[in-house]
C-alpha cells in the first residue's frame, strides 16, 4: 500500500452550506432519516481539485440517545453527536466526490477529537433552535493500492452557528462486499456467528446515563487504579444499531469507553478529547471487557483533580478473548 500526502492549500476558500433538508440517507450509511445529520455537500473551490470541502450539518437540540445525560453533560452538545457528525460528513464526501460505490464497507482505523472551545462555553448549550453547523473538510492523505483509490485520511474542522467547537480527524478505507466477507471470515477464524453475547447492564446513574436502554457497559470490579466492565450489547437499539451490522460498531465502543471511563472517575465531567484506535473486530456473540485507568502521564499537574476545570485523561482498552481489539483515550474535564 502506498500513501500520497496532499500539500497543503495557501488558503481557504469558503463555499456556501445549506441547511434546509439532510442529504440521502443513503450517502452517510444510515436507514433511519432521522438519524441523518448531514445537511449539505460543495467543494471548497472546484478549480482547486478534490482536497477540500464544506459539509453542512444540523445538530438537534433533543436527541433520545446522545441528549440522555446526568451532570455537567446534560443541557450541552454531546462531543460523541459531533464526532458521528463529522463521521457521517467524512462517508458522504468518498461517496459524492470519490466515486466510492454506495455499498461499499467502511473501515475506521483512528477517529479523533478535540474540543476548539471550552467545554464549558456557551458555543456547546443548544439555542432556542437547533445549531446550524459547518465543517471544513480537508484531505490529508490518500491511500492507493494497485493505482487503486481504498482510503482517505480526513482533517474536520466543525463550528455551530459560526462558532469553532471541535476539530476532529480520522482514517478511512472501504473494501467491497466481497472483500469485506473475505475479511470478516478471516477474522472469525471461519467461525458461523451465534447469538448475541448477553450482559447485565450497570445502573445509568453509574454511567452518567437516565434511560437504562443506553447503557452499554456493565461494571463488575473497581479499585483505586482501573474500573472494568463487560461490554453491553442491544442490536435493537435504534441509534447504536440502525442497520443490521455484523460487528460491534465503532459508535458503541467510543461510547463504551465513555460510560467506564466516567464509572472510574465519577460522572461530574465533560469529554473534551477523544483519541480512539481500532485495531480488531469486536464480535457480537463474544463477551468483551472495558478497562478503565487513569493515565496518570498524561494528567493535567497543574490542577487539582478535584477542581472545577481540572483535566484528566482516562485510558479505556477493549479487550475480546484476552487480546485488545480497541483503545480510546478521553480528556475529561471536571466541571459543574
Amino acid at each position: 500500500m502506498t500513501t500520497h500526502m496532499t500539500p497543503a492549500p495557501d488558503h481557504l476558500t469558503v463555499a456556501p452550506t445549506f441547511h434546509s433538508q439532510t442529504i440521502p440517507r443513503e450517502l452517510v450509511h444510515r436507514c433511519s432519516v432521522s438519524e441523518v445529520f448531514v445537511t449539505s455537500l460543495s467543494r471548497a473551490q472546484p478549480d482547486l481539485g478534490d482536497d477540500e470541502f464544506r459539509v453542512g450539518a444540523q445538530l438537534p437540540r433533543m436527541h433520545a440517545y446522545f441528549g440522555d445525560h446526568r451532570g455537567p453533560q446534560a443541557g450541552r452538545h454531546d462531543p460523541l453527536l459531533v464526532m458521528e457528525t463529522a463521521r457521517q460528513a467524512a462517508i458522504a464526501v468518498t461517496h459524492q466526490f470519490f466515486d466510492v460505490p454506495l455499498d461499499s464497507a467502511f473501515l475506521v482505523r483512528t477517529f479523533n477529537g478535540v474540543a476548539d472551545a471550552p467545554v464549558d462555553d456557551g458555543a456547546w448549550r443548544p439555542g432556542s433552535r437547533p445549531a446550524d453547523v459547518d465543517i471544513s473538510v480537508g484531505i490529508g492523505a490518500r491511500h492507493v493500492v494497485a493505482d487503486r483509490l481504498i482510503g482517505l485520511d480526513m482533517v474536520l474542522a466543525i463550528s455551530a452557528d459560526g462558532a469553532p467547537l471541535m476539530t476532529v480527524d480520522g482514517s478511512f478505507s472501504w473494501t467491497t462486499r466481497a472483500q469485506w466477507s473475505a475479511l470478516r471470515a478471516q477474522a472469525r477464524g471461519g467461525a458461523e456467528r451465534g447469538r448475541v453475547h448477553v450482559a447485565e447492564p450497570a445502573h445509568p446513574h453509574v454511567v452518567g446515563r437516565f434511560d437504562p436502554r443506553n447503557v452499554v457497559v456493565g461494571v463488575r470490579a473497581r479499585d483505586g487504579h482501573e474500573t472494568r466492565g463487560e461490554l453491553v450489547v442491544d442490536t435493537a437499539h435504534p441509534g447504536l444499531f440502525d442497520h443490521e451490522l455484523d460487528h460491534v460498531p465503532g459508535t458503541l465502543l467510543l461510547e463504551a469507553a465513555r460510560q467506564i471511563a466516567l464509572a472510574h472517575v465519577g460522572t461530574d465531567v465533560r469529554i473534551a478529547a477523544v483519541r480512539s484506535s481500532f485495531g480488531r473486530f469486536v464480535e457480537l456473540d463474544r463477551p468483551a471487557r472495558c478497562i478503565a485507568r487513569t493515565d496518570h502521564a498524561c494528567t493535567d499537574h497543574g490542577h487539582d483533580p478535584a477542581d472545577p476545570g481540572a483535566a484528566i485523561s482516562v485510558l479505556v482498552t477493549i479487550e475480546q478473548g484476552g487480546t485488545a481489539c480497541a483503545e480510546v483515550r478521553l480528556g475529561v474535564v471536571i466541571g459543574t
